[in-house]
């Protein structure tokens, strides 16, 4: 009996917790799913546990769950850097721009330093129109992204986009290249890239750049977009035999994205 007791005070809620972050990482969302609720039924306000099932509901397709939990959250504990950064992120993606500014600010206040909270208010300000603010805020989050990850590019791609919008390609594209340096795996970087390149009359780097993209993971920006853009080059080029490939695969391909 006293063993059986130290066992089930050694599986407690954190062991649950870890376990399902494990299994996030690992991308074995059952599972997680299966772990965070068992330390949610031993802990419900343990505030770690409540973000990660809501990120997990975003994966599942439960905007309602993810909400909920993101608000339980914050009312165990307001001074949660990770929970208002989720719940800001999870307005913005849901589209409610405007909800998502406070949460981003709390967090932002909360963790000065970290570049996640000014860089989903650079894109929250952006998608408001509000280009002069977005691009100070873009600022921001590279001035405090200064290592070479996977995360500093996402803020060096989607800065160099923005850019991109404003007519400003040689900028976007010395953004574009410092993703790449942070994340030579990057399809939306290369994408990007190869768009500014074009924009500049590098129609032969451009190319390079959109097969390189072709060749990644399809995370963001689709094959479709990248045939499309292959396809104008490739004309561009005087390869007519490559344009018409990529414009049939392109016409092939779900059109499921923006070209």
């Amino acid at each position: 009996m006293i063993w059986l007791l130290a066992l089930q005070i050694a599986v407690g809620p954190a062991q649950h917790y870890e376990k399902a972050k494990q299994e996030f990482a690992q991308r074995e969302f059952s599972a997680a799913v299966s772990e965070v609720d068992a330390a949610l039924h031993e802990s419900p306000n343990m505030v770690p546990a409540l973000v990660l099932k809501a990120r997990l509901a975003v994966f599942a397709h439960r905007p309602d769950v993810a909400k909920s939990c993101l608000i339980t959250a914050i009312t165990a504990d307001p001074t949660s850097e990770e929970a208002q950064f989720f719940l800001g992120a999870f307005y913005y993606q849901q589209n409610d721009f405007k909800l998502a500014i406070s949460p981003l600010q709390t967090a932002q206040a909360i963790a000065p330093k970290s570049p996640l909270p000014v860089f989903y208010l650079a894109m929250t300000q952006e998608a408001l129109g509000n280009a002069a603010k977005a691009l100070e805020l873009y600022q921001q989050a590279e001035n405090l992204s200064p290592d070479k990850s996977p995360q500093s590019a996402s803020i060096f791609v989607a800065y160099g986009r923005f850019l991109f919008s404003m007519g400003r390609y040689m900028d976007s594209i010395e953004k574009d290249r410092r993703a790449i340096e942070g994340d030579a795996e990057s399809r939306d970087a290369h994408y990007e890239l190869a768009k500014g390149l074009d924009q500049e009359g590098d129609f032969k780097d451009a190319a390079l750049e959109a097969e390189r993209a072709l060749t990644l993971p399809e995370l963001g920006t689709s094959d479709a977009q990248i045939h499309f853009l292959l396809a104008s080059l490739y004309l561009k080029l005087k390869q007519p035999d490559l344009a018409k490939m990529h414009l049939e695969k392109f016409q092939a391909a779900p059109q499921t994205t923006t070209r």
